[in-house]
């Protein structure tokens, strides 16, 4: 834009104030020194700075001022526009064709109409004033339909924008009344915009008619202004049919230019559907940690580097370790031999073990945290995410108690064996005892007439005194194995324990073999009876005081102890002696049949296999113990009320 202005005309007061005539020059463009650098050079800057006065094609190319601190200079600096305290020098500048008076001071309007340049014009302050003013007018008015327009189309493009999203936003005023929502809000309302705008949010939202406060329940809105910070929350409500629904629920401040809270604006999205999949995942995922946790055998879950991710309470039960102690470690090598591992790992990668990623039960043992090397099988499977190997899944089954059965079994089978021998040695001699009987009777008979008719001649009468020696000796053997053959209990009566006892010992205890042996006897008072047959419990324990007399080679103590455990409702008897006591590797076997430790011709090895024979058709039990200090103990355990055993009858008729 092209400006006119008139050189000023001399009056008697000095130039006139207005630069205006129809007889204009034309100068472009206008390059103005500013003198007086206060708030008027301040808005002069600022509106030039903005463009407000582009039409008049003008620039400030330098500001004078005295005060230091005056807003016009301070700004000029900023801008890098020429200062100076002395305005003369702003004649100086080159291509200056214009001087602004902004100081409103008569002498200095005088001193610069006086000293400028004749070529440069001139404008006081009244005139510049009501140059520019109107020009600002309509640029300001110019720009305000811009900014409204601006506003408007941003406006619109943002509710555009929140209408198009999912999620419902409200915007509320300070005093609860809705300002704004977008539509997602309005559709799942089935609402319009008159129906929202300026209503409470409590109105709208939870159809209340006082704030969510009055009636006790939580206000978002107070908790955000209050504090400051925004709220996200899950919101669970009954919805109008009756139906648990759930939202997501973020209010957040919108604060204003001063940093205080204007709005507060609230978005919200309806989760119930994920809610209702996550309980569901929850509740899957409780089951399933309690099948896991409930197994009897041990599951271990690791990843690729073996890290162990899950410790279930059968690996506990089975290692030792509790679950915090395998977490804070977090190997499997603490109680997995890893050589052991990468073997496993290897076959499950392979086909030759099981289907690719499995690994059939292979046995292998574990470290407790005791150290104690357990047997295990072990069954395994790959875990792959998007064929990924992502880490390993391993079931531990405790293999002691089987092999313990397997022992027993095994034992159990060796006893059997041992039995069905018994058993035929049992029907053996039953079978011939009798018809060996009568040929003996008659060799006895036939010798001892022999004695008599020989009874002069001494070598043949000791001739004959050993054929009937060995006679009785075979009648004994045969008598022995009748007894071992018995299936069943003789006559049954009741007694009490200590008399069975003394009266076994009063057999012997008078004979040459006990004459240097000290018995010491312990009963417990007031034992109930026994029931059972009295001669052939009086067998066992003579037999075993007859043992315990040869083992001590006759000279030595026996003890005798006999008590009633309650409890167990069951007899203790323990026969002790002072004597060399039984090798290892003998007392599985003094049980057996034939088995002696007594030289040949002083034992048959009949004597304690008939006393274990007696003692279980009665339902007890003997065993053998060799302390360590010496000697032998043989403990008998008795039933109180001896049940007979049923007869059993064929399987097959």
């Amino acid at each position: 834009m092209t400006l006119n202005f008139q050189p000023p005309l001399k009056s008697g007061a000095g130039f006139t104030s207005s630069p205006f005539s129809e007889e204009a020059h034309v100068f472009s463009p206008l390059r103005a020194g500013v003198v007086g650098g206060g708030s008027s050079c301040h808005d002069l800057l600022i509106n030039v700075h903005l463009g407000r006065l582009d039409s008049l094609n003008i620039s400030i190319v330098g500001v004078s001022e005295g005060n230091p601190a005056a807003p016009g200079l301070l700004y000029a600096k900023a801008m890098g526009i020429f200062t100076t305290s002395d305005y003369h020098e702003l004649y100086d500048i080159e291509g200056l064709n214009l001087i602004v008076e902004l100081t409103g001071q008569k002498e200095i309007l005088n001193d610069i109409l006086k000293t400028k340049p004749r070529d440069v014009l001139f404008l006081d302050h009244k005139t510049a004033r009501t140059l520019w003013v109107p020009l600002l007018i309509k640029a300001s008015e110019s720009q305000l339909e811009t900014l409204l327009l601006y506003h408007k189309k941003t406006r619109q493009r943002t509710q555009m924008v929140l209408d198009s999203l999912p999620y419902r936003l409200m915007v509320v005023n300070k005093d609860k009344t809705i300002n704004m929502v977008n539509q997602t809000f309005l559709n799942h309302r089935n609402l319009h915009s008159e129906d929202v705008l300026g209503r409470h949010c409590h109105e709208v939202r939870y159809a209340l008619d006082k704030p969510c406060s009055e009636y006790g329940r939580r206000c978002y809105f107070d908790e955000v202004k209050t504090t400051g910070n925004t709220i996200s929350t899950i919101h669970g409500f009954t919805a109008e049919d009756g139906s648990e629904r759930f939202d997501v629920i973020t209010v957040s401040p919108i604060l204003d230019e001063h940093g205080e809270i204007a709005q507060i604006l609230e978005v919200s999205r309806d989760v119930t559907e994920r809610i209702g999949l996550e309980k569901q995942v929850e509740r899957y995922s409780i089951f399933l940690k309690n099948v896991i946790q409930s197994t009897v055998d041990g599951i271990v879950v690791i990843d690729t580097k073996g890290n162990v991710l899950l410790f279930n309470e059968g690996m506990e039960r089975l290692t030792g370790y509790s679950s915090s102690d395998i977490m804070e470690v977090g190997h499997i090598s603490s109680f997995y031999d890893m050589d052991v591992a990468r073997a496993n790992m290897k076959m499950m990668r392979s086909n030759r073990h099981g289907p690719p990623g499995k690994l059939n039960p292979a046995s292998m043992t574990i470290r407790a945290k005791n150290g104690e090397l357990i047997p295990v099988t072990l069954s395994a499977s790959l875990i792959t995410i998007e064929d990924k190997e992502v880490g390993s899944v391993g079931v531990f089954t405790d293999m002691r108690e089987v092999i313990a059965m397997r022992r027993d079994l095994e034992d159990a089978q060796v006893q059997l064996m041992q039995s069905e021998k018994i058993a035929s040695v049992g029907r053996m001699a039953a079978g011939v005892a009798h018809e060996i009987n009568n040929p003996l009777s008659g060799i006895m008979l036939y010798a001892e007439l022999l004695k008599e008719s020989l009874s002069d001649r001494a070598d043949c009468v000791a001739d004959l005194q050993e054929i009937v020696d060995q006679t009785l000796r075979c009648k004994k053997i045969i008598s022995e194995l009748l007894e071992f053959s018995r299936k069943s209990v003789g006559k049954i009566s009741s007694f009490r324990m200590e008399d069975a006892i003394e009266k076994s010992l009063n057999l012997l205890i008078n004979q040459a073999t006990f004459q240097n042996i000290e018995v010491k006897k312990s009963f417990q008072p007031a034992m109930p009876d026994m029931v059972g047959d009295l001669v052939q419990l009086q067998q066992v324990f003579t037999n075993l005081f007859i043992n315990a007399s040869d083992a001590m080679e006759r000279k030595g103590e026996l003890r005798i102890t006999a008590g009633f455990d309650e409890t167990s409702n069951r007899f203790l008897i323990s026969v002790a002696d002072t004597g060399p006591g039984i090798p290892p590797e003998q007392r599985d076997k003094i049980f057996e049949i034939f088995f002696t430790t007594k030289p040949p011709g002083k034992g048959t090895g009949l004597g304690l296999s008939i006393s274990q024979n007696i003692i279980k058709l009665h339902g007890g039990s003997i065993k053998v113990d060799c302390p360590p200090e010496g000697g032998t103990v043989f403990t008998i355990e008795l039933p109180l009320g001896f049940v007979a055993e049923p007869e059993e009858k064929p399987l097959f008729t």
